[in-house]
């Protein structure tokens, strides 16, 4: 987190590049592997646009899937739905559960590059306004829109929802805030559950933690509300210099693999360099600054809550000049747990200790690979063997 965030301060402030709109992105990718692809805007209660993915069927199993369980999948910081297609159609996600017949739709968080967008509000022009979010508006105002609009479309009660890192921490905030939504689900996967994180390993992250209050005012000083401006992250020029550093001809691969591991959370036996590239032009997909500081509260205190905006507005919004935690115990869906040994983010000591928080946890499962890491859960090369074979089955116990 902090890693993009510092480069972030000094990267936007003083480069200027222009907008390159033909970057691969989701419909592209999958239509090119014959799967239908369906994009739906939902609008929060708050105004924001989001726009949400669908693959609605599999080539291998014609219209089965049309009236299928959905199942609802949620990236992390910085992500986007493109980060369940990476692996292609033998391992990532969206294949993968197409292909076993479930209806499935992918969130893209508001301020990433797919809902960056406001019914009043423009992303550039009202920077204050339009990014003054942390997660917790993801999970309080995106998840119930897109859960609601996501069942009335489908004509179903309930739906399978799958969450990384983020996506969890989105998740079990709605929970706590709107325990009513509970009954909307089937069984909640999640994929290194971000709430608890006072046993985090990362030493750059446990150093910086402390400072966000000060990062926060630099950021600010420079009107840097939005993590990572798509207009940075598109232009063709850069996508052409990591194609060609990290291409499979070059002498430099080697180089480009270990900086992205070093980089990215991956476990370097994990990571298929041929994937370096496409994962490079479909991410990072944007932020605000605010998510990334809320979660350095929770390192820094080692409890889920919620954002501390200054004891005058805290005041405002919670009726206390302290943020209050999430009650955990509100999370009453059935929930399973994923982790990796190796991660620096997420680890098995916090873990360990959520799920003594969540009143009903149905599995808690130790991907076995002692060098399982944070982004392994998305792009590793053994996900359909350590990973997917029992997240489907997980996933059938609850149809």
């Amino acid at each position: 987190m902090y890693r993009i965030f510092l480069g972030t301060l000094l990267w936007v402030k003083f480069q200027t590049f222009a907008a390159d709109t033909n970057v691969a992105n989701f419909t592209d990718i999958v239509g090119s592997h014959g799967y239908p692809t369906e994009i739906h805007e939902v609008e929060t209660e708050d105004g924001y646009l989001l726009d949400v993915y669908r693959v609605p069927s599999s080539p291998k199993i014609g219209t089965k899937s049309a009236n299928s369980f959905p199942v609802l999948i949620n990236h992390g910081l910085m992500g986007s739905a493109e980060n369940f297609i990476i692996g292609g159609p033998s391992k990532a996600l969206a294949y993968v559960l197409a292909d076993k017949g479930y209806d499935v739709w992918f969130c893209n968080a508001r301020g990433s590059w797919h809902s960056r967008k406001h019914k009043t509000m423009d992303p550039d022009r009202d920077l204050h306004q339009f990014w003054r979010f942390s997660w917790h508006e993801i999970g309080y105002y995106d998840l119930p829109a897109t859960i609601d609009y996501i069942l009335n479309v489908t004509q179903k009660s309930k739906l399978h929802y799958i969450g990384h890192s983020q996506g969890t921490t989105t998740f079990f905030a709605l929970m706590a805030d709107k325990p009513e939504y509970n009954e909307k689900i089937h069984v909640m996967l999640a994929l290194a559950p971000s709430a608890l994180l006072e046993h985090i390993k990362d030493p750059s992250l446990k150093f910086l933690a402390p400072t966000y209050r000060y990062l926060q005012s630099l950021a600010e000083s420079f009107e840097i509300y939005e993590l990572v401006p798509k207009r940075l992250l598109s232009h063709e020029a850069i996508r052409a210099i990591i194609s060609s550093l990290c291409d499979s001809k070059s002498a430099t691969r080697i180089i480009c693999m270990n900086v992205f591991v070093a980089m990215s959370g991956f476990s370097e036996e994990q990571l298929d360099p041929n994937t370096i590239p496409l994962i490079i032009q479909t991410g990072p997909a944007g932020a605000s600054l605010y998510q990334v500081l809320h979660y350095a509260q929770l390192v820094n205190t080692g409890k889920f809550i919620k954002y501390d905006w200054s004891p005058k507005e805290n005041l405002l919004k919670y009726n206390s000049t302290v943020p209050p935690e999430y009650n955990l115990g509100h999370v009453t869906c059935p929930v399973a747990l994923f982790y990796g040994d190796a991660d620096l983010l997420t680890t098995k000591e916090d873990v360990a200790i959520l799920a003594t928080r969540l009143p009903n946890v149905v599995d808690v499962y130790r991907v076995p690979y002692d060098n399982w890491s944070h982004m392994d859960f998305l792009w590793a090369k053994d996900v359909d063997k350590l990973l997917n074979k029992h997240l489907l089955r997980v996933l059938r116990k609850f149809r």
